[in-house]
């Protein structure tokens, strides 16, 4: 005889019905309000500089990212930004949190 019933499906349905059995959400934590932005990254600082160059009209979001992303990987020299991140990264940690 066969079994009808795979451990996926049987996991699948212990997720969605039944009682929950995960623990609950911790509660928020509040933001300082006089915190510092976190710092960006070197391709952040790329993206800031060349995003009006590579977004199109009518380009969703996530066609400007994957562009940018594309565009990011060829380039040879990124001291630049990484330089300027660097720095970004500086100025954050310099904040006592």
């Amino acid at each position: 005889m066969a079994k009808t019933g795979s451990k996926a499906s049987k996991k699948s349905s212990k997720k969605s019905g039944g009682a929950s059995t995960s623990k609950h959400k911790k509660a928020k934590k509040v933001k300082d309000p006089n915190a510092p932005k976190r710092a960006k990254s070197a391709y952040m600082f790329w993206l800031s500089e060349n995003r009006s160059r590579i977004a199109k009209p009518g380009m969703s979001v996530i066609d400007v990212s994957k562009a940018a992303g594309v565009e990011w990987g060829k380039i040879k020299d990124k001291s630049k930004y990484e330089k300027m991140a660097s720095q970004d990264k500086q100025r954050y940690e310099a904040f006592d949190l």
